[in-house]
């Protein structure tokens, strides 16, 4: 337990700790449209991509609060960053593969560079392990990582194989893969995310595994589904921008003037809007941070999450996603022409913000899932 504490404090002083570093880097990664060597190598060096890896591979082994926490923190600071370092924190897989496998993955005793995406391409059974291939869009963070960790669905004659299909991750080296730079956006643009391309890539067996097999370690952080640790990340990110938009308006107010004489503070409908909006917003927070709570401690007493606690997580997403639109766009608007200059904080936070709400974990169809759980239905829904 001493270990996990431990591991925990450490990671919520990273936003701190990293910050002047990230905002140096900010221009940098914008021009080169990813994160530059040198910011990577310090967020590796820091431990920002160790958040879910077992402390015997000189991970953090943290709660799902934790994280989140720390996603949200990174999120006020950078977008792009928080964006990258929640999609590399798939360190959880070392304790999904076996032994020999997270060897190979986790050699040298230093943390890899992952980049992950859901979406499942095609494995064929050969001697020795699996041949994967398939495209995955938006791969944030691709161009730096040293493995790829996507989904692949383990085909027979062209077709899933009967029964339960076997979806497994796939740990592919970068020297496999070919990246096409199809990432030409206006918001979060360091991200890199980027389309990758495999073809019939070997992959040994020991770099695979099942989702759906428990987990070799029995400790709370690995007791839980793997969907649960990496679902609600974009999220707190996006969140994390959202609550830094409301300090932004709050800083600008009262020294702006307006058009129509007086001071931006002053004036009662930006007052009532700020309000409105910054409770909406704190609220949409405490929820999604209630459930990921409840997770935590399901995985504390050893038990199982339900359908229902799924189902909470989704809506939680879902609401933050629609309220946070919402603010974004007020807090854009109540700063007039101010938001509409490059190098101002409120259109950097603007911009990058409705990028990372428009994911599709956050998608409002979520919540037909959830209301179905509610009312003793099937979900409907993948990712349930």
């Amino acid at each position: 337990m001493s270990d996990t504490i431990s591991g925990d404090a450490r990671a919520l002083a990273l936003p701190n700790l990293l910050r002047g570093a990230i905002e140096s880097a900010r221009d940098e990664a914008d021009e080169l449209g990813r994160l530059p060597g040198h910011l990577i190598a310090e967020l590796r060096d820091a431990g920002a991509f160790s958040l879910f890896t077992p402390a015997e591979y000189g991970g953090l082994e943290v709660s799902l609060t934790t994280a989140l926490t720390v996603y949200e923190r990174l999120g006020r600071i950078d977008t792009s960053v928080a964006w990258v370092v929640w999609n590399a924190n798939f360190g959880f897989t070392a304790a999904m593969l076996g032994e020999a496998g997270a060897a190979k993955v986790w050699a040298g005793g230093r943390e890899p560079v992952l980049a992950n995406a859901g979406q499942p391409g095609k494995a064929v059974v050969v001697d020795g392990g699996y041949r994967l291939s398939g495209q995955w869009s938006i791969v944030s963070g691709i161009e730096a990582a040293e493995w790829f960790v996507p989904l692949g669905v383990v085909m027979d004659g062209g077709q899933p194989a009967t029964g339960k299909p076997d979806v497994r991750l796939f740990h592919v080296g970068q020297e496999q893969l070919k990246i096409e730079h199809t990432w030409d956006v206006s918001g979060m643009r360091a991200t890199g995310s980027h389309r990758v391309v495999i073809e019939d890539a070997f992959v040994p067996a020991e770099l695979t595994a099942n989702i759906d097999e428990p987990l070799r370690l029995d400790r709370p952080t690995y007791r839980l589904n793997p969907i649960l640790l990496v679902f609600g990340g974009c999220t707190a990110v996006a969140l994390g921008a959202v609550e830094e938009a409301i300090e932004e308006l709050v800083a600008l107010a009262p020294g702006k003037t307006t058009p129509f004489g007086g001071l931006l503070a002053e004036q009662p409908h930006v007052q009532e809007t700020l309000a409105r909006h910054e409770a909406a917003v704190r609220a949409a927070r405490l929820f999604l941070f209630d459930v990921a709570r409840r997770i935590d401690e399901t995985a504390e007493r050893g038990e199982r999450t339900t359908v229902a606690l799924h189902a909470d997580l989704h809506s939680a997403m879902a609401h933050a996603a629609a309220v946070g639109r919402d603010a974004l766009v007020a807090m854009y608007r109540l700063g007039s022409s101010t938001s509409l200059y490059r190098g101002n904080a409120l259109e950097r936070l603007y911009r990058d913000g409705m990028v990372a709400l428009q994911h599709v974990n956050q998608a409002p169809e979520f919540f037909g899932g959830s209301g179905r759980v509610r009312l003793g239905l099937e979900p409907g829904l993948p990712l349930f």
